[in-house]
């Protein structure tokens, strides 16, 4: 019986598909969100008070002027920004100076440390909310001695709302996020740079070692690999990747592959060295243990856990 001839229209047509298939798999592997982006004017009435005045990087302004073209530079495709202070107006501040690219900005991650607790929450969360970019708020800052049901009330609030929680580690604890992670299953919570870590180049603490690890085993609890270099006690930060091994591989094997989100921390990054810099010290990590895991780590992971809307 002869050999049927397959038409070569078909075998076009098979081989522009897998060609497709393989340039749009190599750019969604591409794909950047960055999760921790900060944008500020000194000229805000509340200010930037944690930047000393004396500081020659970072006491000036960081609009989206000077953010745009680094983002375009370095392939991010996407941009989660996080409030740079606790200032409540300057949640909306934060959406009106995006809004002008939503392809970029993505979404904000603002702040409502001084509302949070309080019968001001409420009405300002449900506000924010209307806009679909405010994916969540960070708490940095601490206003209450005791976590009562005024703020467990907010927090169920925020959770049925499908928002989420960034913590930065400092008037909140490890064992804090802990318990509340425990208490409200159904937040998304998420720990800034790697629970706010110090690097001195010595070993891990054991005792905090303990307390990051019990917050992990919260299915709720992510974790952002990000502020590799504000993490380091003496600046400039070394950008040897040795250096940064430990925690990276702590972290690693704490939440695995699905609960780790990139973040650059840009512009605190300029203290140390460029954006370019920092995104190859973190892919060189990630990029190593496969596409499928550096994919989830620098984008994925980002998108399921904040519900970034849909570039518009």
């Amino acid at each position: 019986m002869p050999a049927r001839r397959r038409h070569p229209g078909s075998f076009r047509l098979r081989i522009t598909v897998c060609l497709a298939w393989v340039i749009s798999h190599a750019a969604h592997a591409a794909e950047i969100i960055d999760c921790h982006v900060h944008l500020w004017t000194l000229a805000r009435p509340a200010g930037i008070t944690w930047i000393k005045k004396d500081d020659p990087v970072l006491h000036r302004d960081f609009l989206p002027r000077d953010h745009e073209p680094i983002a375009k530079a370095n392939g991010v495709t996407g941009v989660v920004l996080v409030q740079a202070g606790q200032s409540l107006p300057d949640n909306q501040w934060n959406l009106d100076v995006t809004a002008h690219n939503p392809k970029l900005y993505r979404g904000l991650v603002g702040n409502l440390s001084e509302a949070i607790g309080t019968d001001a929450f409420a009405p300002l969360f449900t506000s924010l909310c209307k806009d679909p970019r405010y994916l969540g708020y960070r708490l940095s800052g601490r206003y209450q001695d005791e976590l009562g049901p005024a703020f467990y009330r907010d927090l169920e609030l925020t959770a049925k709302a499908g928002k989420s929680v960034d913590f930065l580690i400092g008037g909140y604890s490890l064992k804090d996020v802990d318990t509340i992670a425990r208490r409200v299953p159904g937040l998304r919570i998420i720990l800034n740079h790697f629970g706010n870590v110090r690097l001195d180049g010595k070993p891990l603490d054991p005792a905090w070692v303990a307390d990051f690890r019990a917050a992990a085993k919260h299915p709720n609890v992510h974790c952002k690999v990000s502020a590799l270099y504000g993490r380091v006690e003496k600046q400039p930060a070394p950008k040897d990747l040795d250096f940064y091994r430990p925690i990276l591989d702590l972290a690693f094997d704490a939440f695995g592959e699905d609960r780790l989100v990139f973040g650059s921390d840009w512009p605190v990054t300029e203290t140390t060295g460029d954006y370019a810099s920092v995104l190859a010290l973190t892919r060189a990590y990630f990029d190593a243990k496969g596409p499928t895991v550096s994919g989830k780590v620098f984008h994925r992971n980002a998108t399921a856990f904040y519900v970034i809307p849909p570039a518009s």
